[in-house]
């Protein structure tokens, strides 16, 4: 299954550089995360430990803005296993605008960032 997901993730990329005779407005507009998505839990024992981070997740977003079942990995670890696990969890849930290209929707693959962070009136009392 990995694989098959690798060669689908590799084939949209090089599927998205295009060829060197197509003009410019054939260039891929990336997905866009949809603003008021589904709230990430906290774990709650880092939010106890007043501890932030930041986890990148790899993902493929659908032409319809869905993210593409079992695409998703982390690409880049927050070093926290709870909030690696949180973020995990919650991207099926994640809804995006798709990517385009000559302003059609395109299955494309995509990185975003899952940032837990602390409310300002926590990290004051650090």
């Amino acid at each position: 299954m990995r694989r098959a997901i690798a060669l689908l993730a590799a084939t949209l990329l090089l599927g998205s550089l295009g060829c060197a005779g197509e003009p410019p407005a054939a260039a891929l507009r990336a997905a866009r995360p949809i603003a008021g998505g589904p709230e990430i839990p906290y774990p709650p024992e880092l939010f106890t430990k007043r501890v932030e981070g930041e986890v990148l997740l790899y993902l493929v977003v659908d032409s319809a803005g869905a993210v593409i079942r079992d695409s998703t990995r982390i690409a880049t670890t927050s070093g926290h296993p709870e909030f690696d696990a949180a973020a995990m969890a919650a991207a099926p849930g994640l809804k995006f605008h798709p990517a385009t290209r000559n302003d059609t929707a395109v299955t494309a693959p995509i990185q975003v960032p899952i940032r837990f962070r602390l409310p300002d009136s926590l990290k004051a009392n650090r």
